[in-house]
């Protein structure tokens, strides 16, 4: 007989939340993360949307550690000189708060202690070496030598899925498959920070960009999120053309988005408070591994579930989510006892009626757009351009906008037929 029903390996919105669901239900289940306290080990973007802990914890927003709920909502273009931005700001986001700015290390050790008082066995500060197998079943993990049993594991490890690979049930990641993230908190007065953004009370803002500055090829991302009194921010960095370009490091991208025109006036006099670097997840669909087998299940970033279309960077409603119905998942086969192959790709036919793998499949493909050479080289110069002649006056007769366009366009070596076809892919993807 197993030492326990489930044990759940990663304390992060994943894993606590499938041993929430578990414990909640009486079932016995261990909870192991490696860091001590959970979260500290972890680089968040910082926006928890959605509201799947609804699910599993009422009224979560009255206890959470959330910082801000967003209010206002920027994508944006950068070239060396220029912000060219698309805001978003509505009253509706006061009626329905969707989305609530995170520290994760906050959040992580609150959903943790959740689970713990839910009735979950928590274990700190213990890293699990591989899953224990029997007959080709995992039957449990294995510790320093040491073997704790469970009916079924849940990995929920996060975006480096090191115990799934070197037990052998997933592939080593490749590049295609994860990108740097690198991440900063920033401390700034509250009253500074609500200044700076337009805000009042508990309105947030949330910003994605386009680094469309950077040299020799190297595609990267950033983000600038407003906590109570910080602002997180950082950069994501592909890792294929990070490699590739060989001459380019990650804390010098991060350096020139804080230093870029349109940023450094909005963190001036703030203080670093962390610094912090990990992997992201961003392969989409072509990423995911299989998600269960003979005794386990896989949840959260390590799984490979992250969404981003360039417009919005979300994870943490799909690590929840998954965990929550890999909880259900296995509460549904108890009855039964079996927990085999078979009987586990229940978890991907739950999966396939909710919006993590509905998305996953719906956007397959779309790390091809947001890791584009036209979005990352020639998109943020080509507005620029236009924009630049739109609004510089110079004396000069005006040029229609289509003129203007083409020679933007043919300034960046982008000729009409791969615009309208990378366009078309776009649109198709977005």
């Amino acid at each position: 007989m197993s030492e326990f029903d489930v044990i759940v390996v990663g304390a992060g919105p994943a894993g606590s939340s499938a041993a929430i669901r578990l414990a909640s239900k009486k079932m016995n289940v261990l909870l192991v993360e490696k860091s001590d306290p959970p979260g500290t080990k972890n680089v968040s973007g910082g926006v928890l949307w959605g509201h799947e802990l609804d699910n599993i914890i009422p009224d979560w927003e009255k206890t959470a550690p959330v910082e801000r709920y967003v209010k206002s909502k920027t994508v944006g273009f950068l070239t060396e000189d220029s912000s060219i931005n698309i805001d978003f700001r509505s009253r509706k986001f006061d009626e329905n708060k969707s989305g609530y700015t995170v520290l994760r290390v906050k959040l992580d050790q609150w959903l943790a202690k959740k689970a713990s008082e839910s009735g979950a066995m928590l274990v700190n500060g213990v890293t699990v070496d591989k899953l224990a197998m029997k007959d080709g079943k995992v039957i449990g993990v294995e510790q320093d030598g040491d073997t704790i049993t469970a009916d079924t594991v849940i990995l929920a490890e996060g975006a480096n899925p090191r115990v799934a690979i070197q037990s052998g049930i997933r592939e080593p990641l490749k590049d295609r498959d994860v990108a740097i993230g690198v991440k900063e908190v920033i401390k700034l007065p509250e009253d500074k920070i609500n200044e700076r953004f337009n805000l009042r009370g508990k309105e947030g803002f949330a910003g994605e960009y386009v680094f469309g500055f950077l040299k020799g090829g190297v595609e990267a991302g950033g983000f600038l999120y407003t906590n109570k009194d910080s602002i997180s921010l950082g950069a994501v960095v592909s890792m294929e053309h990070l490699r590739s370009n060989g001459n380019t490091h990650s804390f010098d991208i991060i350096e020139q988005f804080n230093s870029h025109p349109s940023i450094a006036p909005l963190i001036e006099g703030g203080k670093i408070d962390e610094y912090s670097a990990h992997m992201v997840q961003e392969g989409g669909f072509g990423s995911i591994p299989k998600l269960f087998g003979d005794g386990y299940m896989i949840a959260g970033d390590a799984a490979g579930f992250s969404f981003s279309n360039g417009l919005v960077l979300q994870g943490m409603n799909y690590a929840i989510q998954s965990g929550i119905t890999a909880a259900d998942t296995f509460m549904e086969l108890k009855e039964k006892g079996n927990y085999s192959d078979s009987a586990l790709s229940l978890y991907q036919e739950k999966l396939q009626k909710t919006f993590v793998l509905q998305d996953m499949i719906n956007f397959k493909g779309i790390e091809n757009v947001t890791w584009g050479n036209l979005i990352h080289q020639h998109l943020p110069n080509i507005l620029e351009s236009v924009m630049l002649e739109i609004f510089m006056e110079n004396g000069m007769p005006k040029r229609h906008m289509y003129k203007i366009l083409m020679d933007a366009m043919k300034k960046e070596n982008v000729s009409s037929s791969k615009m309208i076809s990378e366009s078309f892919k776009m649109i198709r993807r977005l």
